[in-house]
């Protein structure tokens, strides 16, 4: 937690916060006590020159590069630089800078077709994996769609009258449809998450196998590795742009600065956040990545929807709800990091980009058609900001012989560390030079005869040369390469914050005269539901007679429609409308709900608000969770029973909380973390086919070994008791204290870091303050005192208030990762390990609970790089 919504909003309140009279000139509040150590005093120069009014002004000034800057590291997830040396990330991401650029220029009629070519290749990477679902959703809808706009309309409207021809003609298209729609919706379910492969596993980090810096993903070095040093680098330049004499680079500086604090505020609200969502999940993101997806986006869902008009949450034009804009699902948050192509030749008041504009309410094929016009906008990263990230990674990471900046690096007195070496760096991009076989091949699979360009030249456009690096190390990514993930991040926000499979419940008919019943439509049959089973295959098989009841309600929608049609010869008259509504509009709006539910609660789809027409009849249900991000609560049996309601499929999830069957967890103080949920005699990690269960229980149908295993030594989550929700978040009026955070900073070890969560947090006192308030501390901090040098975890991992860790590791034992890149062995595996020796044994299972029986017998071994324990192992 947050998801994309909750960064950018974040940071858009922190700005607000900054401009209260509350937070004094050293960005913190009177009442969290002085700075008593010299090592928090801002330095005055800096200050002087950026200060509190700056920050705000730049922030204010460039609303989309803040927002950009405040989802930051998560950026990186968008960027192929795959581990597995059979997967060519350079190579692929040379496919997406090509697509991009034909897409810019008109050779695609439909881009995302040439988006599921490339995708077809079945990339191994998180966002590419959920985007290919979601776009054989979004292909498969959209041809449905138009064909149920074209003549739902008259059907209904020829209700009682005499079917002529023509409707005949609609009647079968319809039935065509319908059958169409069937086949393909379960058939892509089936496929995709009944198929037993975990499409989010490659969301996990290389962390979590043991390996060092040099398997990671740039992902996990943004969250895992000098996460301070990264945007204090974006404001030292920001610094030396704002004193040129050139006016450009001057409004180059001022959009850095506003990058800078978005990034800040992504640090700050990772640091507290993700222990509130941790405290959800039963662990960390490193071992519960489904779980953690599935619950941010609930988390923004609820967020989006408190920014309502009356809602619990500040309104926000920009980024938070607005009208035909109801829900997150239907929000169009890209607009919010939408940087318009080439700004820098365009009038200053057309470098703020597109906004989001009020859309047709209509469903008919001509207002769908002006909504998909208005909704359409594309984006590009500013050349000069992709070098600047480029330069930054390299200044921090890179080794000095290889460009590093070793007065940064020693500044931060951390050791010295690896850096990933998963793309082919300054060497990938001078191969393109000597042939033009890569660019050929990806033409040929996209199908393109005549680029209308000569190879070389269009090389240059699509890969072209760095201004001002002069050699980007192996690694790192080249700058074109941000700028084609930056586009595939714009791909994926387009797709998932527009509504993919939905449609409006039908009105129903003013006199009720045939009840469902009457019309052969029934509930899905979970008589195949065994309550003894496991609760995996209790999943499996719950979506799969879900999938089963779908396929027949479309089947009997369809076989009406024929049969209808076939009355034409006949000129029988149209059954009445109410037979229509049950027959045929209800059931298919109810089968896409239920399919909606089903993918939204496995994470695929974002979740949509309730929405009524002006008669207060449902035309979308909610699909928000509150108990799934209340503290302490869990849906795990909710999950199933909402599904046996299936004419109101999931209508009480949100609403009844009496469907929890187990009393809430205490949370406080609550085992941490739990393992990854498993098979129940193997090693197999199965938690993605029931991400919304807290991972307490595996999978064994005995209760007597039952139970998971908590990843030890234990640790405390976070700050935040049961029955916490998310607003609690966005707070500004609760406790901080700089005398504690500055403990929490100088920590040299985990245990220091324990024993201060369990004198504050675990009493529910979160020293470091809520996101909002830490994220200005930190603006404090990172931009305006060269002495603050602490890197805190940006997954809260393995406890609240980390800081950025490491395996202890045995300067004997070396051993070759994936890509034979040699690395000093961890003294104990964790969880994960892809050590071929199997020095992890999963242990036997034992009975649900929370006693000593439920520890994992090896403590992991873990330390702060460059920082030594007064007890305990020394590095």
């Amino acid at each position: 937690m947050p998801g994309p919504f909750g960064h950018i909003y974040t940071a858009r309140r922190v700005a607000d916060f900054l401009r209260s009279s509350d937070v004094k000139s050293n960005f913190t509040r009177e009442n969290d006590d002085i700075f008593n150590d010299d090592r928090q005093q801002l330095l005055p120069e800096i200050v002087k020159e950026l200060g509190k009014q700056k920050c705000i002004n730049a922030m204010d000034a460039w609303p989309k590069f803040t927002a950009l800057g405040a989802i930051g590291p998560d950026l990186f997830f968008w960027l192929m630089d795959f581990h597995d040396p059979k997967i060519p990330g350079d190579d692929i991401m040379l496919a997406f800078s090509l697509l991009y650029y034909l897409d810019d220029k008109g050779f695609f009629d439909d881009s995302w077709e040439a988006m599921l070519t490339i995708l077809s290749e079945e990339l191994p990477n998180g966002w590419a994996n959920i985007l290919r679902v979601v776009l054989r959703l979004y292909k498969i809808w959209k041809k449905f769609i138009k064909i149920w706009n074209e003549t739902i309309g008259p059907i209904v409207d020829k209700a009682g009258e005499v079917i002529d021809d023509l409707m005949g003609k609609m009647l079968s298209s319809l039935g065509d449809a319908l059958s169409q729609l069937a086949n393909d919706v379960v058939a892509l379910t089936a496929e995709e998450a009944l198929s037993g492969v975990d499409l989010f596993n490659f969301f996990s980090l290389k962390m979590r196998e043991g390996y060092d810096e040099q398997a990671f993903l740039w992902s996990d070095m943004a969250h895992y590795r000098r996460t301070s040093a990264i945007p204090e680098r974006f404001v030292c330049h920001a610094r030396q742009m704002l004193k040129s004499e050139s006016s450009l680079e001057q409004e180059h500086g001022q959009q850095l600065l506003a990058f800078a604090m978005g990034w800040i505020c992504h640090v700050g609200t990772d640091t507290i956040a993700h222990s509130f969502a941790n405290e959800q999940c039963g662990g960390p993101f490193r071992t519960h990545w489904q779980r953690h997806h599935l619950l941010e986006n609930m988390i923004d869902g609820w967020m989006y929807e408190g920014t309502k008009k009356g809602g619990i949450l500040p309104a926000d034009d920009f980024i938070g709800w607005k009208d035909t804009y109801d829900s997150l699902a239907e929000s169009a948050l890209y607009f919010a990091v939408q940087i318009p192509q080439d700004i820098d030749l365009l009038k200053p008041e057309e470098k703020q980009g597109d906004l989001r504009q009020t859309l047709p309410k209509d469903d008919d094929n001509a207002s769908q058609d002006k909504r998909d016009e208005l909704l359409d906008t594309d984006g590009a990263l500013p050349p000069w900001l992709a070098e600047t990230i480029v330069n930054v990674l390299i200044e921090v990471f890179a080794d000095p012989n290889e460009g590093g900046d070793e007065d940064v690096q020693g500044r931060l007195k951390d050791g010295t560390l690896s850096h990933p070496r998963n793309l082919g760096g300054q060497a990938f991009h001078d191969s393109l030079k000597n042939t033009t076989q890569r660019i050929e091949r990806w033409l040929q699979v996209l199908g393109i005869d005549n680029p209308m360009i000569s190879l070389e030249e269009l090389r240059k456009v699509i890969a072209p040369d760095p201004v001002n690096i002069k050699n980007v190390p192996e690694g790192f990514p080249m700058p074109w390469q941000m700028m084609a993930t930056y586009r595939f991040m714009l791909s994926w926000l387009k797709r998932s914050y527009v509504s993919s499979f939905a449609i409006d419940k039908p009105p129903p008919p003013e006199i009720f005269t045939v009840p469902a019943s009457d019309l052969g439509l029934q509930p899905p049959d979970f008589s195949g539901v065994d309550p003894n089973d496991d609760p995996v295959s209790q999943t499996c098989e719950t979506v799969a007679a879900l999938l089963d009841w779908l396929f027949k309600t479309l089947k009997k929608a369809a076989q009406l429609c024929y049969d209808l049609a076939k009355m034409a010869a006949s000129a029988a008259t149209m059954p009445a409308r109410a037979a229509i509504y049950y027959g045929l509009t209800l059931p298919m709006w109810e089968a896409a709900e239920n399919m909606r539910m089903v993918l939204v609660h496995l994470g695929y789809l974002m979740p949509q608000s309730e929405k009524r027409d002006g008669d207060g009849n449902l035309v979308r249900p909610n699909e928000i969770d509150p108990v799934l991000i209340t503290l302490g609560h869990t849906v795990d049996n909710a999950f199933k029973k909402a599904l046996e309601d299936a004419m109101d499929p999931f209508g009480n999830l949100d609403k009844d909380e009496d469907l929890i069957d187990d009393p809430p967890r205490r949370v406080l103080g609550d085992p941490n973390p739990w393992l990854p949920v498993r098979k129940a005699r193997a090693p197999t990690v199965v938690e993605f086919q029931r991400p919304w269960a807290f991972p307490s229980q595996n999978n064994e149908k005995d209760p007597r070994s039952n139970g998971n295993h908590v990843e030890t030594p234990r640790t405390i989550a976070g700050p935040y008791p049961v029955n916490t929700r998310p607003d609690r978040l966005l707070r500004t009026d609760t406790e901080a204290s700089n005398a504690n955070r500055l403990q929490y900073q100088d920590a040299q070890c985990p245990a220091a870091t324990d024993a201060l969560n369990n004198t504050f947090a675990i009493k529910g006192f979160n020293s470091l303050g809520d996101p909002i308030v830490f994220s200005a501390y930190l603006i404090g901090q990172i931009a305006h005192n060269p002495n603050f040098i602490s890197s805190f975890n940006l997954d809260a991992d393995r406890g609240f208030g980390y800081l950025c860790w490491d395996y202890v590791r045995d300067e004997r034992r070396m051993a070759p990762d994936e890509r034979n890149h040699v690395f000093k062995q961890p003294v104990t595996w964790p969880e994960g390990s892809a050590d071929v020796l199997g020095r992890w044994q999963k242990p036997e299972p034992v009975p649900v609970g929370s006693g000593v029986q439920n520890d994992y017998g090896t403590p992991l071994e873990i330390h702060y790089p460059g920082r030594v324990c007064e007890e305990g192992p020394q590095v």
